[in-house]
């Protein structure tokens, strides 16, 4: 996957001669310029902060792959490095939403709510890692190393756990401005986008951080929480510039298989999901969401 393919790339990995890398900076904002829409020309282009929305959650599967890739004592750097410019990019994504004149309402509201209660859990994630790293930094002769490995491994599994709905939730508050975006400035015509209902399904599939093409043999399937996406479908939205493959960046479905290949937006992708959303009988009802838990910090998103 080019830089040209990339939604909103997260930051390249430190060194690992380097583990304790420094404070990254505020993320710049994602590339808000609208592509050519596959949508019909009566949909109006949909809201920058739905595309903010949408790169935020593919932030977001771009942690979690990249975490589970790594060795366990390079995650904690590295989750920990990413962790703190992800609650960077909620607080701009929180910020954009108020700053919505057009679109106060209660929908709109609730969604810049989940997106701060994910700053809450990706800031308690950002500290579990941290202590991971501290307990690599004890002298290694000190006292009861099989109690530190096991509180290290906690740490490191808890992070990770709370950020595991993460692309679900940005998703969800995309959808919910899209559809209160497309209430005020109703579509009489639809038309048609030229996406099959299995291809739009596919598009919201890699959106959620949840399209994943494995390999059996010669033979490529697709994983997914959708049953009835095949890999001809994935193709179809390849050859149209809609999704693009990282490749090898998916640990292998099953032990010593090979490694299998994430699917991700495309600028021009994520433009047609964020035309649909709201909009579409696909558009997704996620039912589980972010909830702060009590010992998170609220302070790091205003």
């Amino acid at each position: 996957m080019t830089d040209d393919d990339a939604l909103f790339s997260l930051p390249d990995a430190p060194s690992p001669t380097a583990p304790d890398p420094p404070p990254l900076p505020a993320p710049a904002p994602p590339t808000l310029a609208v592509p050519a829409l596959p949508a019909p020309a009566e949909a109006s282009p949909p809201p920058p902060v739905v595309m903010r929305l949408l790169a935020l959650a593919d932030q977001f599967t771009q942690h979690t792959d990249g975490l589970a890739r790594l060795r366990p004592a390079y995650a904690a750097a590295r989750g920990h490095a990413s962790a703190q410019f992800l609650v960077s990019a909620c607080t701009q994504a929180v910020q954009a939403i108020q700053e919505q004149p057009a679109l106060k309402a209660a929908p709109v509201n609730e969604a810049a709510l989940r997106i701060k209660q994910l700053g809450y859990l990706t800031a308690e994630g950002a500290r579990h890692f941290a202590g991971a790293k501290a307990l690599l930094a004890l002298p290694a002769t000190g006292s009861a190393p099989e109690a530190r490995a096991r509180e290290f491994d906690r740490l490191i599994t808890v992070a990770q756990e709370l950020l595991v709905l993460a692309p679900d939730t940005a998703l969800e508050a995309a959808a919910s401005i899209a559809a209160e975006a497309g209430r005020r400035a109703p579509v009489t015509t639809m038309g048609s986008s030229g996406l099959s209902p299995a291809e739009q399904t596919a598009l919201q599939s890699a959106a959620r951080g949840d399209l994943v093409i494995g390999f059996s043999g010669d033979r490529e399937y697709v994983e997914s929480r959708e049953p009835a996406l095949r890999a001809g479908v994935v193709h179809s939205l390849e050859q149209r510039g809609l999704v693009a493959r990282e490749i090898a960046s998916v640990q292998p479905a099953f032990d010593g298989g090979p490694p299998q290949d994430r699917i991700r937006l495309t600028l021009t992708g994520a433009t047609a999901v964020a035309v649909h959303l709201g909009r579409s009988p696909r558009t997704p009802h996620l039912a589980t969401s972010a909830v702060a838990p009590p010992h998170a910090a609220p302070s790091r998103i205003r």
